[in-house]
C-alpha cells in the first residue's frame, strides 16, 4: 500500500512539473483526441495513433492531467466559443446533398413533404421564392409560410440558400441583361437581396440567372464578386447554379466562366439534367456519358469540393402533339395505364417505354429513377466532388431516398 501511495504522489509531482514547463494547450482542443495530439508534441495522426498504441502509458495520463489542470488554471473548461456557421454545415457526412425546393402554387406540399421525410438527409435546402426584374426589384413568388419551412430547416440542421432566378425575356428585352450591365442596378439588386434573406434568417443565397447572353459573361462574373464581397463578410453562404457545357462554343452556356465563379462561389451547381427536351428529339434527360464529359470540363475550372452534380426527378414525354414535362408519379401512372414495359438504354444508363395514348397518338417518355440515379452518385464519388443538388424536391422517385441514404446521411 506504502508503495502504491509513494507511485501516485510521484505521478503527481511529474504531472504539476511538466504542467509548469510545458507550453499552454490552446483552449480550443475540440476532444481529448486533440489534448493528446498536442500534449505528445504534434497534431498529426500519426502520432496521435502513437500515444493510443499502449507504448506511451504516462505520456497519455499526463496529457490527460495537463488538460484537466490547464482548464481549471486558466478557467477556459467549457466557455470554449464556437464559430457561428450555416446551419447545414454543421454535420460530419463528406458530402453535401442540396434540395431544390419549389411550390407551384399556394397550397403545393410536395417540396416540403419530402424534405420532412428526408430531411436527416439533407443539408442545404434552396426555395425558389424570388425573382429579380429588370429594376433590380426583387418579386417574392409566393407558396407556403417560409418562416415555417426555414424553422423546420433549421431545426433540423439544414442550411437555407435563397433561390432567386432572373424574369423572363419579353419581345426582344432581356430583364437580366438590364441589371448585369448597370453597376447601379446591380448594386440595387444585392441591397434587396440581402434585405431578402435577412428577412426569413436564411443562410446565404443560390443565384440561378438562366439564358444569359454570351456577351453578358464579363458582368455576371461582375456581379457574383459583388455579391460575394458584399455577403462573405457577414457570414453568408454565396452559390450559383450553372449550364452544363464541355466546351465554349454553346451560347447558352458561354456567360458561366467557370474559373472567375469558382473564385466568388461557395457551391456550384451544375445543371445536368435536359440532355434532350422540347428543343429536341426524345432521348435521355441524364446520359450519363453526357454528364460525365460535362463534369469533366467543369473540374477544370472549377476546385471539386465546390462542385455538385445536378440530379433531376423528372421525365419528359415527347409526341406529335409536343413535349410534356411529368414528375415520377404520373410516369408511373402512364406506365400502370397503358402497361407500358419499362426499357432500359444501357449506354445512357436511363430508362424509357413507349404508349400510345387513347386517341391513337404514339408516346416516348424518357425519364430519371431510382437505377439511374446510382450511376450519377458513382460519379460524386469517382470524382471526389462536394456533392447533388436534387431539382427538384417532391417530383423524385421515392426509391432515391434508399440510394442517397448510402452517401448523405448526416452523422
Amino acid at each position: 500500500m506504502n508503495r502504491y501511495k509513494s507511485s501516485v504522489i510521484w505521478l503527481v509531482i511529474l504531472a504539476i512539473t511538466v504542467t509548469l514547463i510545458m507550453p499552454p494547450i490552446p483552449a480550443y482542443a475540440a476532444s481529448i483526441s486533440d489534448v493528446l495530439a498536442q500534449t505528445i508534441g504534434g497534431n498529426s495522426t500519426d502520432s496521435y495513433k502513437g500515444a493510443s498504441s499502449g507504448n506511451n502509458l504516462v505520456d497519455i495520463l499526463v496529457g490527460m492531467l495537463l488538460g484537466k489542470f490547464l482548464g481549471k488554471i486558466s478557467n477556459v473548461t467549457g466557455i470554449t466559443e464556437k464559430n457561428k456557421l450555416p446551419a447545414g454545415l454543421n454535420t460530419l457526412s463528406s458530402k453535401e446533398l442540396v434540395g431544390f425546393y419549389a411550390e407551384w402554387w399556394e397550397t403545393d406540399t410536395s417540396s416540403l413533404n419530402s424534405l420532412s421525410n428526408n430531411i436527416d438527409m439533407i443539408k442545404t435546402i434552396a426555395p425558389f421564392w424570388a425573382t429579380l426584374d429588370a429594376e433590380g426589384t426583387i418579386t417574392d413568388r409566393g407558396g407556403n409560410d417560409h418562416n415555417s419551412v426555414v424553422k423546420l430547416a433549421h431545426q433540423n440542421n439544414v442550411s437555407v440558400l435563397l433561390m432567386v432566378n432572373n424574369a423572363k425575356q419579353e419581345q426582344n428585352n432581356a430583364p437580366i441583361h438590364t441589371v448585369l450591365t448597370n453597376p447601379s442596378l446591380r448594386t440595387k439588386a444585392i441591397t434587396n437581396l440581402e434585405t431578402y434573406i435577412k428577412k426569413y434568417n436564411l443562410d446565404g443565397i443560390n443565384i440561378d440567372f438562366e439564358m444569359v447572353d454570351a456577351q453578358d459573361k464579363d458582368n455576371l462574373s461582375a456581379f457574383m464578386q459583388e455579391l460575394s464581397a458584399h455577403l462573405k463578410p457577414q457570414g453568408y453562404i454565396i452559390s450559383i447554379d450553372v449550364f452544363p457545357k464541355q466546351d465554349e462554343s454553346n451560347d447558352v452556356s458561354i456567360a458561366y466562366d467557370y474559373a472567375q465563379l469558382a473564385k466568388y462561389a461557395d457551391k456550384i451547381m451544375i445543371m445536368t439534367y435536359d440532355n434532350h427536351g422540347s428543343w429536341s428529339e426524345a432521348g435521355p434527360i441524364a446520359d450519363i456519358r453526357w454528364v460525365e464529359n460535362n463534369l469533366k470540363y467543369a473540374l477544370k475550372f472549377i476546385p471539386k469540393n465546390k462542385l455538385y452534380i445536378g440530379i433531376a426527378g423528372y421525365g419528359y414525354d415527347w409526341s406529335s402533339k409536343g413535349v410534356e414535362s411529368l414528375e415520377y408519379g404520373p410516369i408511373m401512372n402512364l406506365v400502370q395505364r397503358f402497361n407500358s414495359p419499362i426499357q432500359w438504354d444501357e449506354p445512357a444508363k436511363s430508362p424509357h417505354f413507349d404508349y400510345t395514348g387513347s386517341d391513337g397518338v404514339t408516346h416516348q417518355v424518357w425519364y430519371e429513377n431510382s437505377e439511374s440515379l446510382k450511376y450519377k452518385l458513382d460519379l460524386v464519388n469517382k470524382y471526389d466532388i462536394a456533392g447533388a443538388a436534387l431539382w427538384k424536391l417532391g417530383e423524385e422517385d421515392p426509391g432515391y431516398w434508399q440510394v442517397f441514404k448510402k452517401l448523405f446521411t448526416k452523422k
